[in-house]
C-alpha cells in the first residue's frame, strides 16, 4: 500500500503502552501526520483541550481514566471529531461500550500499518 500524505493533520493517540505507541508512531511517520501522545484518558482530554486535533485514536483500557470515559468527554467538547477506539478485547460488550461512548469506529489489536492507514483515510475530515 502506498503511504498516504496526512501531513496537514494532527492526530491524538491515547495509549498507555509505550511499545504500542512507538509502533503507531513509527508506522505513521512516513505519512507526515503530526502526533500528540497521551498516556492515559485524563491526559488525552487535556491534550484535546490544548491542541487542535483532527482525529483521536483511543486505547480502551488505560489507567486514571479509561478510553470510553475519555471519548465521552471529548465528544461533549467537539462531537464532530472522529474517535477510533483500539481494543484487544473485541466482544459485544466492548463494542456496546465503544458505541455508547460516542466513538465513530473501533479497531482490534494487534493492528497493522495498512489497517491504520485505511482507518485514518476513512475518518480524517476532508481526506
Amino acid at each position: 500500500m502506498n503511504k498516504p500524505d496526512f501531513s496537514t493533520y494532527r492526530l491524538l493517540i491515547a495509549e498507555d503502552n509505550k511499545e504500542n505507541f512507538l509502533f503507531y508512531k513509527s508506522s505513521l511517520k512516513p505519512t507526515g501526520i503530526q502526533i500528540i501522545h497521551a498516556e492515559n484518558g485524563q491526559r488525552a482530554v487535556k491534550q484535546f483541550k490544548d491542541h487542535e486535533i483532527d482525529l483521536v485514536i483511543m486505547d480502551a483500557m488505560m489507567p486514571v481514566m479509561d478510553g470510553f470515559k475519555a471519548t465521552e468527554a471529548i465528544k461533549k467538547m467537539k462531537p464532530e471529531i472522529p474517535v477510533i477506539i483500539l481494543t484487544a478485547y473485541v466482544n459485544q460488550e466492548t463494542i456496546r461500550e465503544a458505541v455508547a461512548s460516542g466513538s465513530n469506529d473501533y479497531l482490534s489489536k494487534p493492528i497493522t500499518p495498512d489497517v491504520l492507514y485505511v482507518a485514518l483515510q476513512k475518518w480524517l475530515p476532508g481526506y
